[in-house]
């Protein structure tokens, strides 16, 4: 199976790194250095004390590639579009191209721009720290899901096994709405709250209202799910606070983010729930104001006509 994996950070190198034992893997993208890194060094990845070292080969431009069966976006989700563009790029003829990306709105796009019979919608668990080019940290595992249509079961099938054998849990579901929902209940908890705080995921259960903060926008996320006729399969405060405890030690990637000066990804995250739940009726203060704090000092646009303005 040929494989392009479009974006060369956290975890498009870390795919990109174990996925490459078992199928013809490129990487695609637009950062300069670390395309230099992986071409001169190959990637690193760290596993606690454990450092594994894989060669690989990573492209700029799209004509250098030849047509891939997938293409597999692990970009930050304002760069969908630049992505998806790339993934129409390399398709072959029965190509498929999975999004595994953050937050709402990214398989919109990227249907809108290879077609809704070639796009995939995915989600993943998996957790990856960039420490620097072609080098990046594991800092949680978890399931890897592909959300399947009769006419991408054979296709999905195969890369579920190829994900299997390079290590990844991975599971075929007809019901995804549920998994991005509920990931996203938890992205909206701990994402911009220990992104504002600039503290690790931890701290925010040893800080009331950073604790509270969490929980009201986790609770918020989750009713806007249901408004939607999307179940949440566990009490929002407790999964969040246990997720929290869980990955006390991680820099959230919205931290990332802020603290190198990239734009983040608030609007498919906190703003993107304010807006559906504005949408719907359901009262969401919280995610508002915690999308508007985090655009604020990220990424100011006061000419934005789209921003999301208060009841």
């Amino acid at each position: 199976m040929h494989i392009a994996i479009i974006g060369t950070g956290a975890l498009g190198c870390l795919f990109g790194a174990r996925l490459v034992n078992n199928a013809n893997v490129i990487l695609l993208g637009s950062w300069s250095r670390g395309l230099t890194a992986i071409n001169q060094r190959g990637i690193c990845v760290d596993y606690g004390e454990k450092t594994e070292h894989v060669q690989m080969c990573a492209y700029s431009d799209p004509q250098q590639v030849a047509p891939v069966d997938i293409a597999l976006l692990l970009v930050k989700s304002w760069q969908t579009e630049r992505a998806a563009a790339l993934a129409e790029s390399v398709l072959g003829p029965e190509g498929l191209a999975v999004t595994l990306q953050n937050g709402l709105g990214n398989f919109e796009k990227l249907c809108d721009i290879v077609g809704s019979s070639r796009a995939v919608a995915g989600a993943t668990t998996q957790g990856a720290v960039l420490k620097g080019p072609g080098h990046v940290c594991h800092s949680g595992g978890g399931a890897t899901y592909f959300g399947v249509r009769s006419d991408t079961r054979e296709r999905l099938g195969r890369l579920s096994v190829l994900f299997e054998d390079s290590g990844f849990v991975t599971v075929l579901t007809d019901n995804l709405d549920e998994i991005i929902w509920s990931k996203l209940v938890v992205s909206t908890g701990i994402n911009a709250v220990s992104a504002l705080l600039g503290v690790q995921n931890g701290v925010l259960l040893t800080r009331p209202d950073g604790a509270d903060l969490m929980v009201a926008a986790a609770r918020e996320t989750a009713a806007v799910a249901a408004a939607s006729g999307i179940k949440i399969p566990f009490d929002p405060a407790e999964q969040v606070s246990s997720v929290a405890a869980l990955t006390s030690s991680n820099i959230s990637s919205m931290l990332q983010d802020m603290r190198r000066g990239a734009p983040t990804e608030i609007k498919s995250i906190n703003c993107a729930v304010a807006r559906k739940g504005v949408q719907l009726g359901v009262s969401v203060p919280v995610n508002l104001v915690l999308c508007k704090l985090v655009s604020a000092a990220c990424c100011p646009d006061a000419n934005d006509e789209n921003r999301l303005q208060f009841a």
